[in-house]
């Protein structure tokens, strides 16, 4: 089941954007088209902010508020991860390496469990945050389209997001229709650099948490000898190199992933706060339920960080605690203080 996760993974990610043996034209020219939508996007989101700001209109500046604290904060995460590229891409690569295929039964079950888990979490998250960023974005249109069409009401043409654009969306249904076309498709890619971020580290985490209870279990029945292998063919001296291995892996994911933590946590709470305002604001029940969604989605996806990172974090001290409990005084001296390097790791 991991097998396939990872492959999906590798695939999806790892060969469109962090592969470094592909060319770099190859490897980045969807951002020729990325980066200048996004910048064109912001530009526009910035200068209608400024001019709602200076003209105190709170009621639009609530309303316009969210979406642009969430492009303000993917575009941060994106600064922060793009420079990163080659080191998530080592890190992926040592854990691939790293990854086994003989289990015992008892492990078998552990590890499915962990992973079907971390399956459902992801795709969960995934699909909330997609489907809630669909109907944000599509509610205004669907306003137009009832009340000009069905209702035979006038009134003004709606974006998803309120922006200043250089000409009349008004009188002209193609650029209007364009207009709301480009705005949706950025706000999708700005979603999905914030969503995705989140995925791959908590996909990471998870992988490295199994990883470690793996090893516990491996630890709990290795024999008090130098050189005594376990079932799984792992020996103290090999369990060692391998406990090296994850924990410097654990190091650098953190060096990694960080500083997007801080804009994540530094976000999170103006976001979600944002969206709530927006909602008391709203012009109606399918525009508050937009925002109060986007507030469980923000609110669900720290938590799924910080519960991943707990678990690697747990996963890591009940290693130590597994040593402590092993024969370790029935062995020799070198097996002593291989455990208690383990313990003091």
């Amino acid at each position: 089941m991991l097998n396939i996760q990872y492959a999906k993974v590798k695939i999806i990610f790892f060969n469109r954007f962090l592969e470094e043996d592909r060319p770099f034209i190859t490897k980045n020219w969807r951002f020729f088209y990325i980066v200048p939508a996004v910048l064109v996007h912001l530009i526009s989101l910035t200068t209608h902010m400024g001019v709602l700001i200076s003209k105190k209109q709170v009621i639009n500046v609530a309303h316009m508020l969210p979406p642009f604290l969430v492009s303000i904060h993917a575009t941060l995460k994106a600064l922060v991860l793009i420079p990163k590229t080659a080191e998530i891409s080592t890190i992926m690569k040592d854990l691939g390496a790293l990854w086994r295929t003989n289990y015992t039964d008892k492990q078998t079950k552990e590890k499915n469990r962990l992973l079907k888990r971390l399956n459902f979490c992801n795709k969960a998250n995934f699909w909330v945050a997609m489907v809630g960023t669909a109907q944000y974005l599509i509610s205004p249109m669907l306003e137009i389209l009832i009340r000009r069409f069905i209702l035979q009401q006038p009134c003004e043409l709606l974006l998803p997001v309120p922006a200043s654009h250089p000409f009349d969306l008004n009188h002209n249904w193609f650029v209007y229709t364009a207009v709301y076309f480009f705005q949706s498709y950025t706000m999708f890619l700005l979603v999905y650099v914030y969503n995705g971020s989140e995925l791959i580290l908590i996909t990471i985490c998870g992988l490295l948490a199994n990883e470690f209870v793996m090893l516990k279990d491996d630890l709990s029945r290795t024999t008090p000898t130098p050189n005594t292998i376990n079932e799984n063919g792992i020996g103290i001296e090999e369990f060692i190199k391998k406990h090296q291995k994850l924990i410097r892996l654990s190091r650098q994911l953190d060096n990694v992933f960080n500083r997007m933590i801080f804009v994540e946590l530094l976000f999170v709470g103006i976001t979600s706060c944002a969206f709530r305002f927006a909602g008391e604001f709203a012009r109606g029940l399918i525009y508050t339920l937009s925002n109060y969604v986007a507030v469980t989605i923000s609110l669900v996806t720290v938590f799924y960080v910080c519960y991943y990172g707990e678990l690697l974090t747990s996963a890591s001290v009940h290693l130590g605690n597994v040593a402590y409990k092993n024969l370790w005084y029935e062995g020799s001296k070198e097996y002593k203080q291989a455990i208690r390097l383990i313990i003091k790791r």
